[in-house]
């Protein structure tokens, strides 16, 4: 018998398949909140587990542009 636990088969995992597509639709769904002032500039990034860098998503940036 092999160490762990098999408990992580049952887990749904939700994996997200395009990171920087998403990072974009959370960052417009925020700006886009009533209660978010449109003058706070909302801003978005990829973190980077190999380089620990987080990484600007240029799309998401735009989007979240203050007005």
């Amino acid at each position: 018998m092999a160490p762990g636990s098999r408990a992580g088969e049952y887990i749904e995992w939700l994996t997200i398949r395009d990171q920087r597509q998403a990072v974009i639709d959370d960052v417009e769904r925020i700006r886009n909140h009533p209660l978010v002032p449109k003058s706070i500039p909302v801003y978005g990034f990829v973190y980077d587990v190999h380089s620990g860098k987080l990484i600007e998503v240029e799309g998401a940036s735009a989007i979240g542009k203050a007005a």
